[in-house]
C-alpha cells in the first residue's frame, strides 16, 4: 500500500512540475501600435499641438540634449545608492520641466497642463479597464 501511495504521489508531483514548465499563452493581446506610447511620436504631437516657434523648438532641443548628458553622467556614477539615484533623477526631471515651461508662453503652458491632465486621465482609465477584464 505504501508503494502504491508513493508511486501515485510521485506521478502527481511530476505532472504538476511538468505543467508548470509549459509556456502559457498571453491572456490579452497587446494594444495596437497606434495606441502605444512612443516618446518620439508624443514629442512631435506635443510640438504640433502647442504651435511652437522655430526658436522655441531649438531651445527645447538644446535643453533635451543637456538633460540627456546629465542623465548619462548620473548613470555613470557607481558610488551612489539606488535611493539617491532616484532622488537625483527626480530633481533632474523637475529641473527640466521648469526649464521647458520657461520657454513656453502662457497659452502654451495652459495647453500643456491640459494635455498632461488628459494623459493622466487616460492612464487611470486604462488601469481601471485592464483590471476589469475577465
Amino acid at each position: 500500500m505504501k508503494k502504491l501511495f508513493a508511486i501515485s504521489f510521485a506521478a502527481v508531483l511530476f505532472s504538476c512540475a511538468a505543467s508548470a514548465q509549459t509556456e502559457r499563452p498571453v491572456r490579452y493581446p497587446p494594444e495596437p501600435a497606434e495606441k502605444r506610447h512612443h516618446g518620439k511620436q508624443d514629442k512631435e504631437k506635443m510640438m504640433k499641438e502647442l504651435n511652437l516657434t522655430a526658436d522655441q523648438k531649438a531651445q527645447l532641443k538644446a535643453q533635451h540634449q543637456e538633460m540627456k548628458a546629465q542623465r548619462e553622467a548620473l548613470k555613470a556614477q557607481d558610488n551612489i545608492t539606488v535611493k539617491e539615484m532616484r532622488e537625483r533623477q527626480k530633481a533632474l526631471h523637475e529641473k527640466q520641466k521648469a526649464k521647458m515651461e520657461s520657454v513656453l508662453n502662457a497659452d502654451q503652458r495652459a495647453k500643456m497642463a491640459e494635455m498632461r491632465k488628459n494623459r493622466m486621465a487616460e492612464k487611470v482609465n486604462r488601469k481601471m479597464n485592464n483590471g476589469n477584464r475577465k
